[in-house]
């Protein structure tokens, strides 16, 4: 199924691109629609999104390097979305623990917040690193 990388990368691209609109929802909802009622649902469900299409994306992109037979994170890609996977997952479970946890409450929301925002930023530089691969930029 990964062998034919031609018809294999549009849906990594559609996957991960669907990410990236589902985290920058996630982030528009808490910080330019925090006042509006249901916000915080709204960035609790995108983000959820987010990570349920980056881990679908994963998988695509794992199956195409495997297909290809050549090493994992041998392009700057590779290396960005390892390195995206690992703080989006940060991001995630420091949400969660903020919303659980009582004590520490405004310090761990203040790690969550810059470590999503640093999130964003190495999304954003995947997603360039990607086009940059594929010859689109």
């Amino acid at each position: 199924m990964f062998a034919d990388y031609a018809r294999v990368w549009p849906v990594h691209a559609i996957l991960m691109g669907s990410a990236v609109l589902s985290l920058l929802t996630a982030a528009w909802a808490v910080t330019l629609g925090r006042r509006r009622k249901g916000s915080f649902h709204l960035h609790k469900t995108a983000a959820v999104t987010a990570f349920v299409l980056l881990a679908a994306g994963l998988v695509v992109a794992i199956g195409m390097v495997q297909a290809s037979g050549g090493p994992h994170l041998r392009v700057l890609h590779g290396v960005f979305g390892a390195i995206t996977i690992v703080v989006g997952f940060l991001t995630g479970a420091g949400g969660l623990i903020t919303t659980k946890v009582r004590s520490h409450r405004k310090q761990l929301r203040t790690i969550h917040l810059w470590v999503g925002r640093v999130a964003v930023v190495l999304f954003l530089l995947t997603v360039l690193a990607g086009l940059r691969q594929v010859g689109i930029l």
